[in-house]
């Protein structure tokens, strides 16, 4: 089982060094940092893996998944997250979900991981960065713990739907869940929350190279989510239904102006999403 441990952080040591972040050392990361509630160390299924191409491509700059309620999106959000983390610690990441405590929670999950023994066998060089903000919402790292001269913005920052999104920019935004029944129920409540996503919140990446990742499902036609995925900009993948086996059903666009290299061969005569 060490032996088992010491592979997997050295595989992610390696890719770090190279600054380089794949589906493998997403995966590598999960397994040795994170455990299900029965204690059993996580592992991708096929639609988590498909899910960590996307994530870690960074040609795609807007990122929307629909999937099925509990497969897992959060977990492995999470995940990606803090192997980001580990590899750029100070590059600055905004959690949005649907609340402020959920959002919360999701922060401190983060944090909960980066302040385990484990990561710091596999990151040992970062550590909480010195004068900065060690909140629930608001938290800082820094290679060897001291943040660069004049860095003004947190490692994480966590935001719920509506939430004033200030003080804070993001090489990396997360988008988990921000929809729900009641924020979506009429037509006034989805446009304060289209209004917030497109004026409050997308604004905080950082131009030219900021990502944005959106994960959640649609509740309304006429919800962000289901807007999104008829937006030119974003590179959308729908799962709509999840298979125990290596094959993955997913509906997967992209803009016409993509320069990366698509995942997938288009069905003859699918239709659009």
């Amino acid at each position: 089982m060490a032996r088992a441990r010491r592979i997997l952080r050295e595989r992610i040591q390696r890719a770090k060094a190279r600054g380089v972040i794949t589906p493998d050392v997403v995966a590598d990361f999960a397994k040795l940092h994170m455990r299900t509630a029965d204690g059993r160390a996580i592992a991708p299924a096929a639609h988590h893996v498909l899910w960590l191409h996307l994530m870690c491509d960074p040609a795609i700059r807007r990122l929307l998944i629909v999937g099925t309620p509990e497969s897992a999106k959060t977990t492995w959000a999470l995940a990606y997250a803090g192997c980001h983390i580990g590899f750029f610690p100070e590059q600055p990441l905004i959690i949005a979900a649907v609340s402020g405590p959920v959002a919360e929670t999701r922060s401190i999950a983060l944090r909960n991981i980066v302040e385990s023994d484990e990561f710091g066998q596999t990151f040992p060089s970062v550590r909480p960065a010195a004068g900065m903000l060690w909140t629930t919402t608001k938290w800082s790292v820094a290679e060897e713990g001291r943040p660069h001269a004049g860095r003004l913005h947190p490692t994480v920052s966590a935001y719920g739907t509506g939430g004033s999104v200030t003080g804070s920019r993001a090489q990396l935004l997360i988008a988990d869940d921000i929809l729900d029944y009641d924020n979506t129920r009429t037509q006034h409540q989805r446009n304060v929350v289209d209004t917030w996503f497109h004026t409050s919140l997308l604004p905080r990446l950082m131009a030219q190279t900021g990502r944005a990742i959106v994960i959640g499902n649609t509740y309304h036609h006429a919800d962000t989510i289901a807007l999104l995925r008829r937006s030119e900009g974003w590179v959308t993948c729908h799962i709509p239904l999840l298979s125990e086996g290596e094959e993955v059903l997913a509906s997967i666009t992209y803009p016409s102006d993509f320069a990366g290299r698509p995942i997938g061969v288009p069905v003859a005569g699918a239709l659009p999403a």
